[in-house]
C-alpha cells in the first residue's frame, strides 16, 4: 500500500566528488519551512558517517554533520533510512560534540530498523589495510563504510536484536574479532597485524567503550520506515558525497563509494508516496572542483591556478585522504552528469521533478567566477531544464538567493 504525503520535497545531490555544500542547502531549505512552521524530515538517504556536511549559523556557530540531518538547527527532525551505515562510535561522539557547543536538539531521530551498522572491527580493517597499501592507498576515510557492507553481506543481525541482550551482543563481537577479524585481513593480503594494532585489539576497553556507545545511540533512536513520511510538509532527501563517486562509475570503481550518490535512493522512496505537491531535486556544485583521497582528477590543478582565496576549517588534512585537491570545473561534463542521474529513474518519478542547480563558495573568487560565468549559467539553465538556480557568496543560508539572470557579479 503506497502512503499518501501532502507536502514537498526537495532532494539536495552533489554534482560533484563531494564538498559542494549539500549542507548548506539542507539547512537553507530546512529554515525556509520552519519560518512556515511546517514540520520538516531530513532524510539521509545513502552513506554513513563519512559524510560531512557542513553548517554555519548566521550568528556564527558551526557544525560538520554525520549522523544528524544539516537541518537540525532548523528544528527538522532526522531519518536515517535502510540505505545509511550506523555506526555507534562516531553517532555518540557526534550528539555530544553538539550537546557541548549548546546546540539546542528539538529535533528527533529516527532510525530504520534494517540499517546496518559499523563494529570497531570494520573500522580497524580499513585502516590495517589502507595502511598496508602505502603509495597505492584507495583514498578510503579509514571509518569501515565498505567493510561493514561486506560483513553485513554474510551475516546481517538487526540492531534491535540487542537492544535487550547485551550479553549477545558481546558473544557476537567477540565472533567477529576471534574468527572473521583474521580471515578478512587475509583475504585482503594482510597476513600479520601490527604491533600498535595489536595493543588495541587486547584492550578490554575497546569492547567496553563500543558497548556504551551503542546503547547510547540506541537509546535515542526511534525506531520507525517509511511509513512517518505522511506525518511531514517537507521531506528534505540529504545525500552524501557526490555523482562522480557514485558505485556505478565502473572505470574507477576501487575509487568510488559504496552507495548510489544520485537520484536512485530517493526515487525509489519517493515511488512509495502518493499526493505530494512538489518534488525538487537540486544539484550543488562549486564553481571548481574539489576531491578527497585519492583517485583520478583529469582537471587536478592548484588553487592558485583557480584564483582561489578560502581557508577551509572543515576538509583538513588527514592520515588516510591527505589534502583537499583542487580541479576546473569542466560545465559540459556536469550536464552531462546531470542528466544520466535524471534519466536513471522511473519515468513516473522523473516526470514529477523540477530540476534546480545550487553554485556556492562564489565568494572564493571575489565573485569574478560569476560575472565570467553569466552568459554560460543562462545557457546551461536551458539546455538541462534547470527551473531555479541558487548562487551562495557565503557560508550560511542567508547568502544564498536565486538568480535572476541579470546580475553582474
Amino acid at each position: 500500500m503506497r502512503a499518501r504525503f501532502h507536502g514537498d520535497v526537495k532532494i539536495v545531490i552533489g554534482a560533484n566528488y563531494g564538498d559542494e555544500g549539500k549542507g548548506l542547502m539542507a539547512d537553507c531549505f530546512a529554515a525556509q519551512a520552519a519560518k512556515k512552521r511546517k514540520r520538516v524530515l531530513v532524510i539521509c538517504s545513502n552513506g554513513g558517517a563519512q559524510r560531512g556536511h557542513t553548517v554555519t549559523l548566521p550568528d556564527g556557530g558551526r557544525h560538520v554533520f554525520h549522523h544528524f540531518g544539516s537541518g537540525t538547527f532548523a528544528g527538522a527532525d532526522t531519518y536515517l533510512c535502510r540505505n545509511f551505515i550506523l555506526n555507534p562510535i562516531l553517532y555518540e561522539e557526534e550528539r555530544r560534540e553538539l550537546e557541548k557547543n549548546g546546540a539546542s536538539l528539538t529535533g528527533r531521530v529516527f532510525a530504520d530498523p534494517s540499517c546496518i551498522w559499523s563494529t570497531p572491527y570494520d573500522m580497524i580493517i580499513n585502516q590495517i589495510v589502507e595502511e598496508s597499501r602505502g603509495k597505492n592507498r584507495h583514498g578510503s576515510c579509514g571509518i569501515g563504510i565498505w567493510e561493514t557492507i561486506v560483513r553485513s553481506r554474510e551475516r546481517h543481525v538487526p540492531f534491535t536484536r540487542f537492544e535487550n541482550d547485551e550479553a549477545g551482543l558481546i558473544l557476537y563481537l567477540r565472533q567477529i574479532r576471534e574468527k572473521y577479524f583474521p580471515r578478512r585481513l587475509r583475504d585482503l593480503g594482510v597476513f600479520e597485524i601490527p604491533s600498535g594494532w595489536k595493543e588495541i585489539l587486547d584492550a578490554p576497553s575497546l569492547t567496553e567503550h563500543y558497548l556504551d556507545d551503542f546503547y547510547s545511540m540506541v537509546s535515542h533512536f526511534r525506531k520507525r520506515n517509511e511509513d512517518l513520511f505522511h506525518e511531514y510538509d517537507r521531506l528534505i532527501f540529504e545525500n552524501g558525497q557526490g555523482l562522480l563517486l557514485d558505485r556505478n562509475r565502473r572505470e574507477c570503481l576501487a575509487h568510488t563509494t559504496p552507495s548510489n550518490t544520485g537520484l536512485r535512493n530517493p526515487a525509489a522512496m519517493l515511488e512509495g508516496l502518493t499526493g505530494r505537491t512538489d518534488a525538487e531535486v537540486c544539484y550543488v556544485t562549486r564553481t571548481y572542483l574539489t576531491r578527497h583521497g585519492a583517485g583520478p582528477f583529469p582537471t587536478e590543478c592548484s588553487m592558485k591556478e583557480l584564483g582561489l582565496e578560502t581557508d577551509d576549517s572543515t576538509n583538513i588534512p588527514n592520515p588516510f585522504q591527505g589534502t583537499l585537491r583542487y580541479g576546473k570545473m569542466d560545465p559540459e561534463q556536469l550536464k552531462v552528469r546531470i542528466r544520466a542521474d535524471v534519466s536513471c529513474v522511473p519515468e513516473r518519478v522523473r516526470k514529477e521533478l523540477r530540476i534546480s542547480l545550487a553554485v556556492t563558495h562564489l565568494n572564493e573568487s571575489g565573485n569574478k567566477i560569476l560575472a565570467d560565468m553569466e552568459e554560460d549559467l543562462q545557457q546551461f539553465a536551458a539546455e538541462v531544464q534547470v527551473e531555479d538556480l541558487y548562487l551562495s557568496s557565503g557560508m550560511d543560508r542567508n547568502s544564498i538567493r536565486k538568480w535572476s539572470g541579470s546580475e553582474n557579479g
